[in-house]
């Protein structure tokens, strides 16, 4: 029995190292190596970890954002990981887990204004990207009860509606910049045009 566990251990790593040679562009969100994905409570934890890592970094962003878009995509985000991390927490007694997330974007605490935003949202953007492959790759396949798979696809969908946010707020930023510099261009040709 003890070698069939080993084994289960090995194959979780050997997953773990995959996804992490393939996630590279759109950044890794990874389990602690010892993360057991067999069992509910381990699932649960992880959740838990996902949960915190990105209340963490909203709240640590949302005083620092002085954009409405970008504030409301970090309070959602709060607010909605706030209400998994009590749905999993429960179920996740007996244990932490630990995630790693390296999404490669600068640290977000050495920036402001609107490079801060920019690396937030990308940030967000990547994250959620990954934890969704983690999600359907790993963690949804191995959930033993469907009440735990029902709590994940409901917890995917969310993190789906969330990327879908960020997206949208990266791409209003985006064109409102491009607007921005034709504007720019368009005012510095009609004033080299004139009598």
């Amino acid at each position: 029995m003890e070698s069939r566990s080993n084994g289960k251990a090995r194959s979780l790593s050997v997953a773990l190292a995959l996804f992490a040679l393939t996630a590279g562009a759109a950044g890794r969100v990874m389990a602690d190596p010892a993360q057991d994905f067999s069992d509910e409570a381990g699932i649960a934890r992880w959740v838990v970890a996902v949960d915190q890592a990105e209340a963490q970094t909203a709240a640590a962003v949302k005083p620092k954002v002085v954009s409405v878009p970008v504030w409301q995509l970090a309070e959602r985000i709060a607010v909605d990981h706030a209400k998994v991390d009590r749905e999993f927490r429960d179920l996740a007694a007996g244990g932490t887990a630990s995630i790693a997330v390296q999404s490669g974007v600068a640290d977000l605490s050495k920036l402001s204004g609107e490079e801060l935003e920019k690396a937030y949202v990308d940030r967000e953007i990547k994250f959620h990207e990954a934890v969704l492959a983690t999600l359907a790759r790993d963690v949804i396949p191995n959930a033993s009860s469907l009440p735990m798979r029902d709590r994940l696809v409901a917890f995917s969908d969310q993190l789906e509606s969330e990327l879908q946010e960020a997206k949208s707020v990266q791409y209003a930023a985006a064109f409102r910049k491009t607007a921005e510099e034709e504007r720019a261009e368009i005012s510095r040709e009609i004033s080299n045009d004139g009598p």
